[in-house]
């Protein structure tokens, strides 16, 4: 399976299959283009736009009787720089989203759950649903953000790494459940909780296996399929299907220590 983001016109560099995995790896040459989806959609996933835009117009609708209105704006207008980690699950998630090959939901924005500014949450880093010719199936991914020049960077190594998280996800019961039920507690439309029951059933007819799980690595250095190939080997000799693994690699034109200013159009 591959990906398809027209606005962003990746070119596949190099691909490989075995097994129920697959991995991919895309490069993005064109920097305009990359600038402005950073910091388009990018950045108001990241942001959590939708959500904020209307809770702070909730704010302002509030009775302002004994209101300082430059407290008020010194309130609304806190906020700490993005890291460049927090934009690259963002760009992962909206790459899969707009994924004109496959139709991907993404129930919540996690941002929402953080009590902290600086809060980096436990768990999957991708929590969704995916449909297919059969329905509706839960998606799972992790997402990797790397500086490191080596290949393969060391965020994919390691208990720590893309590899494990991945297989550990896939095939703990524990983490699973806790998955599916921080899930539901989420799925607040009616259309929602459908996607829910259907990914939930389909998950429990196959004895835990009828799941999609996906880890994307971004990288800002030349394509190098020895960055995902091993890992997604690795996953291959480790999950069956009806389980599907996708591993992809971007590789994008601009410096991963700049994405914070250009995802808030300051650079």
């Amino acid at each position: 399976m591959t990906i398809t983001v027209p606005e962003l016109n990746a070119r596949i560099d190099y691909s490989g299959a075995q097994g129920c995995t697959v991995w991919v790896g895309y490069v993005v040459e064109d920097k305009s283009a990359f600038r402005q989806f950073l910091a388009g959609p990018v950045h108001e996933r990241g942001a959590d736009a939708e959500f904020n835009n209307a809770w702070e117009k909730e704010i302002k609708a509030l009775d302002s009787t004994g209101m300082s209105s430059t407290f008020l704006e010194d309130f609304l207008g806190a906020s700490v720089e993005e890291k460049s980690w927090e934009i690259g699950e963002a760009l992962a998630e909206t790459v899969l989203a707009t994924d004109a090959e496959r139709t991907v939901v993404w129930p919540w924005n996690e941002a929402r759950d953080r009590k902290t500014p600086r809060a980096s949450l436990p768990g999957a880093d991708l929590v969704g649903f995916v449909e297919d010719h059969l329905g509706v199936k839960l998606i799972l991914g992790e997402v990797k953000t790397s500086y490191d020049a080596k290949t393969p960077p060391s965020v994919m190594s390691g208990r720590t790494g893309m590899g494990w998280q991945l297989a550990d996800t896939a095939a703990s019961l524990t983490i699973l459940k806790t998955l599916f039920k921080w899930l539901r507690a989420r799925c607040l439309s009616d259309v929602l909780l459908v996607m829910y029951h259907q990914a939930l059933k389909r998950f429990l007819t196959s004895d835990g296996k009828d799941l999609a799980i996906v880890g994307v690595l971004l990288r800002d250095t030349v394509p190098d399929e020895r960055d995902i190939k091993g890992r997604a080997t690795f996953l291959a000799g480790m999950l069956a299907t009806p389980t599907q693994v996708e591993l992809s690699a971007w590789y994008l034109p601009e410096k991963i220590v700049d994405w914070p200013e250009i995802s808030r159009g300051m650079l």
